[in-house]
């Protein structure tokens, strides 16, 4: 057993650990009511539309239009950035917050073809860009939305349980999903709904549905910084409660706000370099 001094020690790095994590989302919390507050005159929408420029081309025609203006994500990001945010929602409804295993081998191979759909429907897609005689079928926005969300869903059920085995000292051993039921439920309860919901573009959704989208952008990049950072500081099966999780996922999510203004920023440099959209 461990003497006092050890445990003492171990109590102050633990504190220390929480005074960072406090500061740095103090810090995170500052910056996210400077860039989204009246202080810096830039529409609302526009500064979201910056999350979408980091990840997403944007190609009009491929994109949604609610209120006659452009999402801040296609289509097919749209969807899958949504449907990231849907899939781990989903997780947490089902009491899976903490689950580290993968789903069983057969609804693991069904979460496989739908990242395989969408990228069968992104190559057709990109080929209607080069030319119409070699496309499988016609594209369109609404197979976009739908192949990319059932891409978003399986994304988060796959990283979900790996960014759980990498946190928790004592993770839970049950899967991410037990079955076809659970993803059944995610999907007829969450997903489909708003696909269907985005599908319609009613103009009164413009505001929800664009911060959904980037909300989803927010959380799959922070979850994804987040498990690199564990690795990268050799905190590896070390969180024991919430709290001590909460510096790396800190973290993650600071990192998630210089890769987005980095890239915001670049692909604005490269704009006015060559004078085309990029």
């Amino acid at each position: 057993m461990p003497d006092q001094t050890s445990t003492d020690k171990e109590m102050k790095a633990a504190a220390r650990r929480r005074t960072l994590a406090w500061a740095i989302i103090g810090l995170i919390a500052l910056i996210l009511f400077l860039l989204f507050s009246p202080l810096w005159p830039v529409p609302f929408l526009d500064k979201v539309d910056c999350v979408g420029n980091a990840v997403c081309g944007r190609i009009p025609d491929h994109s949604l239009h609610l209120a006659d203006r452009q999402l801040p994500l296609c289509a097919r990001c749209t969807g899958t950035f949504t449907g990231a945010l849907l899939g781990f929602t989903g997780l947490l409804l089902l009491g899976k917050g903490k689950a580290a295993q993968m789903p069983p081998a057969r609804v693991l191979g069904l979460l496989i073809g739908f990242i395989i759909l969408m990228a069968i429907d992104g190559l057709n897609s990109y080929l209607s860009l080069l030319t119409n005689t070699l496309q499988l079928y016609q594209p369109h926005n609404f197979l976009r939305l739908l192949t990319g969300t059932l891409h978003g869903v399986a994304l988060s059920i796959i990283v979900f349980p790996i960014f759980n085995f990498t946190l928790w000292k004592e993770p839970d051993k049950r899967p991410a999903l037990a079955g076809f039921r659970d993803l059944g439920l995610v999907l007829l309860l969450l997903a489909l709904p708003v696909v269907l919901i985005v599908q319609a573009e009613i103009d009164l959704l413009l505001y929800p549905v664009a911060i959904i989208s980037a909300l989803g952008v927010l959380t799959m990049l922070t979850v994804v910084n987040s498990l690199m950072i564990i690795i990268a500081i050799r905190r590896e099966a070390q969180a024991v409660a919430w709290w001590d999780a909460a510096l790396p996922i800190a973290l993650g999510f600071a990192a998630t706000l210089i890769e987005i203004a980095v890239i915001v920023l670049l692909r604005w440099q490269f704009s006015l370099t060559f004078g085309i959209p990029f």
